[in-house]
């Protein structure tokens, strides 16, 4: 009993101290990097003015629904009810179009939801990449991102939002 008690007593006596290591933890604010990196912003860029487009596509399908709607009610009086229900079932079909064009476009999986993650996808590795040299270079056990809100404080000398911004700027 008291052999294995001396024993016991030597390991905390090796493994507590290498265990306690003090841990270098660092932070960075990915929303100032992304909106002061260059790269970021020309694919923001890009990406608005695809949203342009696709913006006034949508306003000129809703133009034409709405042209159909107006014109089917001008008319009403003058058309018989097989030619009201036919123009009727041309509004049904525009306006699934254009809602359907909307879900295509603007919708989970869409082709803005795609196009950002074409354009994005590349400089978000390419950042996480000088975020993880600059935490082996300087020894860094951990680094967070307080832009998500869950870092409530920290001192500044842990923020390597600037080592990241500036090793960026060298490539």
């Amino acid at each position: 009993m008291k052999k294995s008690l001396i024993l016991l007593s030597a390991i905390c006596f090796v493994v507590i101290p290498a265990l306690a290591k003090e841990m270098k933890i660092g932070y960075i604010d990915s929303e100032a990097i992304l909106s002061q990196f260059s790269d970021f912003q020309e694919a923001q860029r890009k990406l608005q003015e695809e949203e342009q487009k696709y913006m006034a596509e949508a306003q000129s399908k809703e133009t034409v629904l709405q042209t159909m709607i107006e014109e089917i009610q001008q008319q009403s009086l003058m058309l018989s009810a097989e030619a009201r229900a036919e123009r009727e079932q041309k509004v049904i079909e525009k306006r699934r179009e254009l809602e359907q064009f909307r879900v295509d476009t603007w919708g989970e999986g869409g082709k803005l939801y795609t196009r950002n993650l074409e354009l994005s996808r590349p400089i978000l590795e390419r950042v996480n990449q000088v975020i993880e040299k600059i935490s082996q270079q300087d020894g860094y056990d951990m680094v967070f991102d307080a832009a998500g809100g869950n870092i409530v404080f920290a001192l500044p000398q842990h923020d390597i939002t600037e080592l990241v911004l500036a090793e960026l700027k060298k490539e």
